[in-house]
C-alpha cells in the first residue's frame, strides 16, 4: 500500500509507518499534482490530516486553503498574487476550497485580497464560493460571503442554490443570512423542487415558517 492508498483507506497506522520509513513522502505528489494533505482532506480523514501536518509538509496555496493554514495562504499570495483566483487540477479555486472546508479566517483573508465571490469551478459541479460555504454548513462562512456580495441565487450542478442547501440541512442561521440578501425560497432546482419544498418534505416547521414568511 502506498501513501495515497493508505490515506484513502483511512489506514492511519500505515500512513505513520510509511512516514517513519520515508519522512520525505509527506511532500510527494500524485500524477494530478495532489499532495497527501489534500487527498486526506478531500476524503475527510481528519486524524490523518493532523498526522500529516505534524510533519510540517510543504503546502501549496490549494493545500493551505483546504486545511485552513491562513498563514501559508498569505505567504503564497505574497509570493504570487496571481494565484488568488487560480484553479487546481480538479477545477477548484482557493476561495471555494476554504469555504467548503469551513475556514472563516482563511475566507476573510482571501476576500480581503480581492478573491472573486462569483468564481465558478471549472468542472461539472459548477460551484461558486457560496455553494461551497453552504455545503460546509458553516453559517459564519456563508455570512462572510454574502456580505462580500456573493450571488445568493446562483445555481450549481442540478440547479441547486445555497438556500436549497440551508433548507435541506435545516440550518436556520444560514437561511436567514441568505434571505437577508435576497435569496428566493421559491426558486426551483432541475427537479422542480424549491427550498420551501425541501423544508416541507423534511417536516422542519421552523424552516418552513421562515421561508414562507419571506415568500409573503
Amino acid at each position: 500500500m502506498d501513501l495515497f492508498e493508505a490515506i484513502r483507506a483511512g489506514n492511519g497506522a500505515e500512513v505513520q509507518a510509511i512516514l517513519a520509513r520515508e519522512p520525505g513522502a509527506v511532500n510527494r505528489r500524485n500524477d494530478r499534482g495532489h499532495s497527501p494533505v489534500l487527498i486526506a482532506q478531500y476524503h475527510h480523514k481528519h486524524d490523518i490530516v493532523k498526522d500529516l501536518l505534524s510533519h510540517d509538509p510543504e503546502l501549496d496555496l490549494f493545500d493551505a486553503c483546504c486545511v485552513g493554514r491562513t498563514d501559508r495562504v498569505a505567504a503564497a499570495l505574497d509570493a504570487d498574487p496571481a494565484l488568488l483566483n487560480a484553479y487546481n487540477s480538479d477545477g477548484f479555486f482557493p476561495l471555494g476550497l476554504a469555504a467548503f472546508f469551513g475556514h472563516p479566517d482563511t475566507v476573510k483573508l482571501l476576500l480581503a485580497r480581492g478573491a472573486d465571490v462569483a468564481q465558478v469551478a471549472r468542472n461539472p459541479m459548477k460551484i461558486q464560493p457560496l455553494h461551497a460555504g453552504a455545503a460546509s454548513k458553516n453559517a459564519i462562512v456563508v455570512q462572510l460571503l454574502v456580505a462580500a456580495g456573493a450571488p445568493v441565487n446562483a445555481t450549481q450542478e442540478g440547479g441547486w442554490t445555497p438556500l436549497h442547501a440551508a433548507a435541506k440541512e435545516g440550518n436556520l442561521d444560514m437561511a436567514r443570512a441568505l434571505l437577508a440578501k435576497g435569496a428566493d425560497p421559491k426558486q426551483t432546482n432541475d427537479k422542480g423542487v424549491s427550498a420551501i419544498g425541501l423544508a416541507a418534505e423534511s417536516g422542519n416547521m421552523d424552516m418552513l415558517k421562515l421561508l414562507k414568511a419571506e415568500r409573503t
